[in-house]
């Protein structure tokens, strides 16, 4: 079934059937895990050249930066 097809569905449902369908959809949206693309992981490794080489702070330095402001 597509996702067009369930949401044709989902008028027909009575409130409590929409409160199950919808908690549920939230249970699995909060157990999706972002996987990073081999497409994302070079734009994001671009733009961290391209900011190093304008005079910018790179992700490691960022990084290493933001871990010294922890108090623990």
């Amino acid at each position: 079934m597509s996702a067009t097809d369930i949401l044709k569905e989902l008028p027909k449902l009575n409130p409590a059937e929409l409160e199950t369908v919808c908690r549920r959809v939230m249970e699995l949206h909060r157990g999706l895990k972002l996987e990073a693309t081999p497409e994302l992981l070079a734009a994001i490794d671009e733009a961290d050249e391209s900011f190093s080489r304008e005079g910018g702070v790179g992700v490691n330095e960022a990084r290493r930066i933001v871990a010294s402001w922890n108090t623990k």
